[in-house]
């Protein structure tokens, strides 16, 4: 099958944009229409508006004496030729407090009134029909409380039709002439600011881009970054300092690997240019020294990655019950006697094969430094293993290094490449476990905390170095 490269992503400032702009978009258009509709089911609506600012026109333009009463109507020359044009379809009459005229644009002189009724100021909208149309009146009160007049303005069905008919087609291409221009605009801005923004992240991006091996010391300026997108830099530069430190471990750790085999590389070499034939037994035991280097190093690689790991409920007492068979021959060697210590059953989450390598390197180093004739113990109880022996301790100053790798005591008896303790310290921190030091008396004490006794821990061990 071949292989296809992966498609990019959706661009994020056209999804935003295209996603902005059809919803003001749909906004505008549902006010739009909603005005329409309303103005097409109801045109007493655009008739009652267009009565009050008419009348509005005309109380502004009226005009009054000294003594407070109406004296003329100053209109507008656009406004006073629509009167003087259509003096029975648009009109205002103005009324004293008896309902006498006063001023009037069509030459009226009585009060405007429903059919068979007469002038009441409390009335302020009725209709009244005139020969083929209806007029929409409405009244209102001028002047002053001394001396009060009224106003009345009468607009006619027909020519509030026929400005709907006029106005109305205009009205909505300005309307939407106008939307245009604002989605247009609003576009435009919406566009620059996504722009900026995104710029700030193609900066990051190309700092990341130059991110090497040899160059972990780099770090992302959060500088100009949006609030929201900042977090990410900065979780990202902490995955840089985890990736940094963990590199320079794996440098220095390669380097004294190959120092460690090296030197007995050069021993045997050197027995065998100066003798001639070296020692078979001597080769040979350095060669054992060799291949338990290799086999510990290789397990120190598999326990440092927890994809290794296989998580199941595993029995403590069984565990150490193998590794107690499986050292005994060694145990009876150096005359060390090894017990375990069972209370009561404990179960936890964790695998197997590697737990077993915990407990197996704690017991053989316990033996190592036991001496004859003494025992060593395994006492599991719920929430801890610990493995203690008879032997001299260790050296307070020895404590913050005991888990280093490569490291090895003043004092220490075995010919090991100084991984044991550092295998059971990464098996112990992949399982979420925390695994101390510390001295008894007499002898030393390993414990390995766990977590959680039902279900593996996913929490970072922590090593404790007990005095």
């Amino acid at each position: 099958m071949r292989w296809r490269p992966r498609r990019p992503g959706k661009s994020l400032s056209a999804g935003l944009l295209l996603g902005t702009t059809l919803a003001l978009s749909g906004v505008a258009l549902l006010v739009v229409g909603g005005a329409a509709a309303v103005t097409y089911v109801n045109s007493s609506f655009l008739g009652r508006n267009g009565l009050e600012e008419t009348a509005a026109h005309v109380r502004r333009a009226l005009r009054f004496d000294a003594s407070g009463g109406p004296a003329s109507v100053e209109l507008p020359p656009p406004l006073k030729r629509i009167f003087d044009a259509l003096r029975s379809e648009v009109f205002y009459r103005v009324l004293d407090a008896q309902g006498r005229v006063i001023l009037s644009s069509d030459g009226g002189q009585a009060a405007l009134a429903s059919e068979g009724e007469n002038f009441d100021p409390a009335r302020s909208v009725f209709t009244l029909a005139r020969g083929d149309t209806v007029l929409h009146v409405l009244t209102s009160q001028v002047g002053t409380m001394e001396r009060p007049a009224f106003l009345q303005t009468a607009r006619s069905e027909r020519f509030n039709q026929a400005v709907f008919e006029i106005a109305g087609p205009v009205a909505q291409r300005s309307a939407l002439t106008t939307l245009a221009i604002a989605l247009a605009v609003f576009s435009a801005v919406v566009f620059l600011i996504m722009r900026r923004t995104f710029h700030q992240l193609r900066r990051v991006g190309q700092a990341a881009a130059v991110i090497e091996p040899h160059n972990l010391s780099h770090r992302l300026s959060v500088q100009g970054v949006p609030t929201e997108v900042a977090p990410l830099v900065q979780e990202f530069n902490v995955i840089l300092d985890r990736l940094e430190k963990g590199f320079r471990v794996q440098q220095e750790f390669l380097a004294t690997a190959a120092h460690e085999l090296k030197t007995p590389i050069t021993v045997m070499r050197a027995q065998i240019e100066v003798k001639g034939v070296a020692d078979r037994q001597v080769l040979l035991k350095d060669l054992d020294q060799m291949a338990r280097q290799v086999q510990q190093l290789l397990l120190l690689a598999e326990a440092s990655e927890g994809q290794n790991y296989t998580m199941d409920e595993v029995d403590l007492a069984e565990i150490a019950q193998s590794a107690i068979e499986q050292l005994t021959r060694l145990a009876d060697a150096r005359a060390v006697s090894l017990h375990l210590d069972v209370p009561t059953r404990v179960l936890v989450s964790a695998d197997e094969g590697a737990t077993f390598m915990l407990v197996r390197n704690l017991l053989e180093n316990a033996i190592h430094h036991a001496p004859r004739g003494t025992q060593v113990r395994v006492m599991i109880q719920p929430g801890a293993l610990v493995v203690s022996d008879s032997g001299p301790g260790i050296d307070p100053a020895d404590l913050p290094r005991l888990f280093e790798r490569f490291w090895r005591g003043k004092h220490r008896r075995d010919q090991g490449a100084g991984l044991g303790l550092s295998i059971c310290f990464e098996i112990a921190t992949r399982h979420g476990w925390s695994i101390s030091a510390g001295n008894s008396h007499p002898g030393a004490t390993f414990s390995v905390t766990f977590a959680d006794t039902r279900r593996g821990g996913c929490k970072q061990a922590v090593v404790d170095y007990l005095e």
